[in-house]
């Protein structure tokens, strides 16, 4: 792995922190997740060609995914959490290979 990409997975890291702290109390950060597509965005074109994905990076998107949508499950107005969630899958399907989706 590379250094840029190794220091980006270290902002989504710390990135997901700032999301999942609040998330715990059912408050979404909005300011956080815009960071973390903007990372997300860096990850993808770093990762385009890559045969391997980082496993680091695999764990910290499917606890962010997971929780978000675990969450969502405890508040009666999903409507906050909705557009991130389908957003976050999205770019996790970018990332790991869209082209698996169709199999």
């Amino acid at each position: 792995m590379n250094e840029r990409l190794a220091a980006v997975i270290l902002r989504i890291d710390a990135i997901a922190t700032d999301i999942l702290v609040p998330l715990r109390r059912k408050i979404i950060n909005e300011a956080a997740l815009l960071q973390l597509y903007e990372a997300l965005d860096e990850t993808y074109a770093l990762m385009e060609h890559e045969r391997q994905i980082d496993r680091e990076l695999a764990a910290i998107l499917f606890l962010l995914y997971s929780q978000l949508v675990t969450q969502s499950n405890y508040v009666y107005d999903k409507s906050l959490f909705v557009p991130h969630i389908g957003k976050l899958q999205g770019y996790i399907r970018k990332i790991f290979g869209g082209t698996l989706q169709n199999v």
